[in-house]
């Protein structure tokens, strides 16, 4: 498998599939934004060109300085053979490599796939009251990586 860099071709073979690898619509949350201004940091796999996965993600700036998952896909067939891990650590290593101190990503309550990946990585997961708005509630996962290395 490869990880590379997002392509805007890419970019929109995700829009075409994230719904069905979903199981419903979610395609609202993959923003051209993700490409277009965010897309140094966003990352797909490959299996012998087939795309079998994305991560979009982003730079928090402010103190600390976070890198965050916004979003992650992974082709249904591909499921628990390491392509979301292989995501997580190329796009940990490459916010490590910037200056991050931590990471961070969201899910709602009751995502128990989402909570154990989480944990079983070392992330931290806390409910957070209100998190998305009045009475919505959400799991915040964070990982502190530690001061930048220099």
């Amino acid at each position: 498998m490869e990880t590379r860099k997002i392509t805007k071709s890419d970019f929109d073979q995700i829009v075409g599939v994230i719904d069905r690898w979903w199981g419903g619509p979610i395609s609202t949350f993959a923003h051209p934004i993700f490409f277009y201004e965010l897309g140094d940091n966003a990352l797909i796999v490959e299996q012998e060109g087939r795309l079998v996965g994305f991560l979009l993600g982003f730079i928090v700036f402010k103190a600390p300085k976070t890198g965050y998952v916004h979003l992650v896909g992974i082709h249904p067939d591909y499921r628990r053979q390491g392509v979301g891990r292989l995501l997580y650590q190329t796009f940990t290593e490459r916010c490590r490599s910037l200056g991050c101190e931590r990471m961070k990503a969201i899910t709602t309550t009751g995502n128990d796939g989402s909570i154990s990946f989480h944990q079983a990585l070392g992330w931290t997961a806390s409910e957070i009251e209100d998190y998305a708005g009045p009475d919505r509630r959400r799991i915040v996962f964070t990982k502190d990586l530690g001061p930048p290395s220099n």
